[in-house]
Parts: structure tokens; C-alpha cells; sequence
């Protein structure tokens, strides 16, 4: 079971890799768009959500999933789409005023490919550029929610910025390459306190890494397994972890104490997204790697399945 589960995510991690898409309709910078309403910028939606790369509440009442085909949304018991976001967005990271996003261009797009790092939110039209437009692809990226400070891991050296691990205060104007002391192999997600810029999680092949320097030394605060599902609260890490069944953390930033949270019932399944719901501390979602989705609203006692398997329920 545990070999199966670490090939799925591997494989995972490879079809991160390769996907790709040609061109869309938005242009590069839009940021002078005007916000339109909720009416106007979502659809109703019915179907499967394919290669999800990302997770978040948006608001109090909306789920956003960065799918293949563009950003879905669960509202309220009911599905919907984002109009104007139909692209393949990687390393999709939600914050208080929007979302941060990586990624490919949908097929009806004028956006470069790669689109690098974008700035945009549901209910507006546009993206705003930040970097990188036609040189890079975060995966793995993370963004604090209300600082914003970002963190990326840059896999394939362009003109601007060789391979590694970087960091940028300033929204992507200035960027600076980190050490990253002890990390481990494999990177697979990347998290960012809420106000705290200089801490940062990363979850990799061999676990949960913790830095408290802006990323120039980690430490391993995981059992040893392979880790993912990492969402930052004020005082608090979840993270998910696989070795050899699921499980899902809570880890308190001040003692290092860590108390395990009860997951829905997970076959040959494992966590592989988490967040948390802005204002109800026991409310959050799940995303698995097999592509279902479960709410909670009592801290794990009891699941709501949203998703089966990539199925909107």
C-alpha cells in the first residue's frame, strides 16, 4: 500500500511537470480590468474536476479549485466556474485580496506560456503580471495571505533566475535565491505564514520542513514520510503526511506540540491539498490524491464528500 500511494504522488508530481497549454484570450496585464459581480463572473458548472493544483476559500462561503480547465468553485452546495479564469493554473495560492498564480494559458488565451507569476481575483476579468511572463512555471509555490511575501521553486534555470529555491517581499519586483540548509529532496508544496514573513513550510519526499529565517535553514518537524496538504494558520501549521496510511496535523508554532486531526475514510488515498476556512477555526476542506474533496465543519469529527474522485457531487 505505502509503495502504491508513494508512485501515485510521484506520478503526480510528473504530470505537474508536463502539463502545458497553448494561448488564451486575456492579455498578459489586465489589472485595469473593472471587478465585475458574482453574476457576471461565475457559471454554473456540472462535471469532473481534472489536475487540480490548488485550493482556498476565497470568501466565507466559496471553495476555489485551480483545475486543468480552469478555476471551479463550490458556493453554497452548488458548483460553479470562473469565467474569465479558464486557464491551467500551477502553484495557486488564495489571499485576502485575490489569488497569486503560476501555470499555463488556456486554449482560447493571448497570455505567454509559460504566464510566470500572476496576480488576479475571481470576480475580476483580468491578471495582473508580476514576473517571469514566458520563462516560468512554479509548481510549487507559496504565498502568505495577508503579507503576501512570496516563495517559489524555480525547476528550470531561464535568463532571469537559475534553479533553487527564492523568495521576493515585493511582489515579485526583486527576488533573492535562498540556502535552504537542510532541506530535503523532492519538493512538493510550499506555505507561507499569514503575517510572518520570515516562516515558511515546505513538504517534500521525506517530509514537513519548517524554516524561521526566510528559508536559509529548515528543519524536519514531520515523522519521516511523504509529505503535502500544507495550509498556515496564525499559530498553527496543517499539514498532511503518507507513511503508509494518511494522516492529517495540526502542528502549534509556539510549543512544537502536534495533534493529529481525524480524516474521512481514505482507500489507498491520501491528503494532498488543506485549507482552512478564514473565520471558523473547525471548518476546512481536504483535497486527496486521487481527486475527491471533503468539508469539515466540526475539526474532523465528521466530512462532507463534495468530490468523488473528480466527480462534483
Amino acid at each position: 500500500m505505502k509503495k502504491i500511494l508513494f508512485i501515485s504522488f510521484l506520478i503526480v508530481i510528473i504530470v505537474v511537470a508536463g502539463c502545458s497549454q497553448s494561448n488564451q484570450e486575456e492579455s498578459g496585464n489586465q489589472s485595469s480590468d473593472q471587478e465585475q459581480s458574482a453574476n457576471e463572473a461565475t457559471s454554473s458548472f456540472e462535471g469532473s474536476l481534472e489536475h487540480v493544483h490548488g485550493v482556498g476559500y476565497t470568501n466565507e462561503d466559496t471553495i476555489a479549485y485551480a483545475a486543468h480547465s480552469g478555476v471551479k468553485l463550490y458556493k453554497n452546495g452548488e458548483w460553479l466556474e470562473a469565467v474569465h479564469h479558464k486557464n491551467d493554473y500551477m502553484g495557486f495560492t488564495v489571499v485576502e485580496d485575490g489569488f497569486y498564480t503560476s501555470g499555463h494559458p488556456g486554449q482560447q488565451s493571448s497570455l505567454p506560456n509559460p504566464i510566470g507569476l500572476q496576480k488576479g481575483k475571481v470576480s475580476e476579468k483580468g491578471l495582473s503580471s508580476l514576473a517571469f511572463e514566458g520563462e516560468s512555471d512554479f509548481h510549487a509555490m507559496g504565498v502568505g495571505y495577508r503579507n503576501q511575501a512570496v516563495y517559489v521553486l524555480n525547476e528550470r534555470q531561464h535568463s532571469k533566475m537559475e534553479k533553487g529555491l527564492y523568495s521576493s517581499f515585493d511582489q515579485g519586483k526583486s527576488w533573492d535565491k535562498l540556502a535552504a540548509d537542510n532541506l530535503g529532496e523532492k519538493i512538493f508544496q510550499i506555505a507561507v505564514h499569514p503575517d510572518n514573513e520570515k516562516i515558511v513550510a515546505v513538504a517534500g519526499a521525506e517530509g514537513i520542513y519548517l524554516s524561521e529565517d526566510k528559508g536559509e535553514s529548515f528543519t524536519r518537524i514531520s515523522d519521516q514520510g511523504q509529505g503535502s496538504g500544507l495550509f498556515f494558520t496564525k499559530d498553527r501549521l496543517l499539514y498532511g503526511l503518507y507513511t503508509g496510511q494518511p494522516f492529517l496535523y495540526s502542528y502549534q508554532l509556539e510549543d512544537q506540540s502536534k495533534q493529529e486531526i481525524s480524516l474521512p475514510e481514505l482507500k489507498e488515498d491520501a491528503v494532498m491539498y488543506v485549507s482552512k476556512h478564514p473565520e471558523n477555526e473547525k471548518e476546512m476542506v481536504i483535497f486527496t490524491i486521487k481527486g475527491s474533496s471533503f468539508t469539515t465543519s466540526d475539526g474532523g469529527e465528521s466530512w462532507k464528500q463534495i468530490i468523488d474522485q473528480g466527480k462534483t457531487k
